[in-house]
Parts: C-alpha cells; structure tokens; sequence
C-alpha cells in the first residue's frame, strides 16, 4: 500500500521542517510546503495530496480558512488544522466541511498521528 500523501501549507520554516520531519516519521509521504493558495492549488494539479496540514494565520491576502475553502471547492480535500490561536472565533470560522481536525501548536508527534489517521478514515468514509 503506498503512503497517503501530505501536503502542508505553513509559512514559518522552523515549523516547516518540524512538520515535514513528523510526516516522514509517521510514515506518509510529504509532497510538499507552499505559503500561498496558488501555490496549494497548483501542486495539488500535479500531485493531488490525500490531507492538508494548514495554518491559519499565513503570510500574504488569504488566510488558511479561505485556503480551505477553495481545496474543498475544487478537490474535497479534508484539512487539519495546525495553528498558535484558538480562541472562539478562529475555532468557530474554521469548523468547514472539510475540517477535519485541530491541533495547536508547539505540534505533538503522537497526536499528529493519530488526528491524520482518524481524518483520513472518516473522509475515506463520509468525505464524498
């Protein structure tokens, strides 16, 4: 069985190679890191990705959620959410179709897993 693809969208490089390093040991295959929505939707194009690690709060005119929202439109893509903020307001503007998860950071290996294992069975599952 090949491993499900990871693409993560993530503007901080510190975070970036944290990120990737995790996905490889977890045992996916990282895809790629882009910052911006055309980017993510250009490498989706060519590599389509099985989940997305997203921040929210990304350099440039699109926040994550906006990010998300356009992935779902045009790919039904379940995204994980991996951000420094969750007061109400970020959490209640991210629960979309197509949110599958959670996580703040500083990013916990373990539970990284589990949360990518869990989004993943239930889009296989409902995501359609």
């Amino acid at each position: 069985m090949n491993a499900k693809k990871v693409l993560i969208i993530e503007d901080d490089k510190m975070l970036c190679t944290i990120f990737e390093m995790f996905i490889k040991e977890i045992g996916y295959e990282h895809i790629g890191t882009v910052k911006t929505c055309c980017d993510a939707i250009s490498l989706c194009e060519i590599s389509m990705p099985d989940i997305v690690l997203m921040d929210i709060h990304l350099d440039g005119d699109k926040s994550g959620i906006e990010i998300a929202r356009t992935l779902d439109e045009k790919f039904n893509l379940p995204v994980i959410y991996v951000t420094g903020d969750s007061d109400d307001d970020t959490l209640k503007n991210a629960i979309l179709k197509n949110t599958y998860g959670f996580l703040t950071k500083p990013l916990n290996r373990n539970l990284l897993k589990i949360t990518v294992d869990f989004a993943l069975t239930k889009h296989k599952l409902f995501g359609n």
